[in-house]
């Protein structure tokens, strides 16, 4: 089944869902997808773009935001980390894709500098984190580590790096969100490389680091 979040599902008259490996599309979704979702190819960067019309071409972006009801709008991941993000009052959403490079490079600043110009406050926004791999499973070279402590050293020690060469993407994606001024970031904790279900042995995600190329799963959100 895919996922929900109970402080995205608290917003009125928005549907979103993170989708798993039995379920990569969300259920809700799923007969509205292919008529309506926006033409996009994410290439871990920071490019942002307003979705207002079905089936618009995008280009090369990793971050996508909407007003338009009844138009979902996604990201699609298998260790990346997916962020939904919605308005208080339910009248615009976003999607995000940060992998380590757009973590790096701080994709979510780099939307609220677009969203912000257009008049939207960080604080009447929330967010929610996905299934991502996480610091039990994400090793990573020792210079991408040092690299990642030296760059993210103002969130407080070993947080961004909170293991010898593992990093933390969902943490730093919500200590992001944080200072950028949304108070409220729901953390969905959800390994995608080592998560199984229980009794049954089986991987709850599709995982990159695990699978290699192949399906993946889906994180929509959309006003209704």
């Amino acid at each position: 089944m895919h996922l929900k979040s109970k402080l995205l599902t608290s917003i009125p008259g928005i549907e979103h869902g993170f989708g798993s490996r039995n379920e990569p599309m969300p259920r809700p979704f799923e007969n509205r997808w292919e008529e309506l979702k926006p033409r996009w190819k994410q290439n871990h960067g920071t490019s942002c773009i307003e979705v207002k019309a079905p089936s618009q071409e995008c280009g090369e972006v990793d971050a996508l935001y909407s007003r338009q009801a009844s138009l979902p709008i996604a990201v699609v991941t298998a260790d990346c980390v997916p962020v939904l993000m919605a308005r208080k009052d339910g009248a615009a959403v976003a999607a995000i894709h940060a992998g380590w490079r757009g973590t790096e490079a701080q994709i979510l600043r780099q939307l609220w500098t677009q969203l912000e110009s257009q008049g939207e406050s960080p604080s009447e926004w929330v967010a929610a984190i996905g299934p991502a791999v996480g610091p039990c499973c994400y090793e990573v070279s020792e210079e991408l580590a040092e690299k990642f402590t030296t760059k993210f050293a103002n969130l407080g020690h070993g947080l961004a790096v909170p293991q010898e060469r593992h990093l933390d993407l969902p943490a730093i994606n919500k200590a992001e969100l944080e200072l950028i001024g949304l108070a409220q970031v729901d953390l969905l904790r959800a390994c995608t490389m080592c998560s199984q279900e229980p009794d049954l042995g089986n991987f709850k995600f599709f995982s990159y680091r695990r699978e290699g190329k192949g399906t993946r799963q889906w994180s929509v959100i959309s006003r209704s």
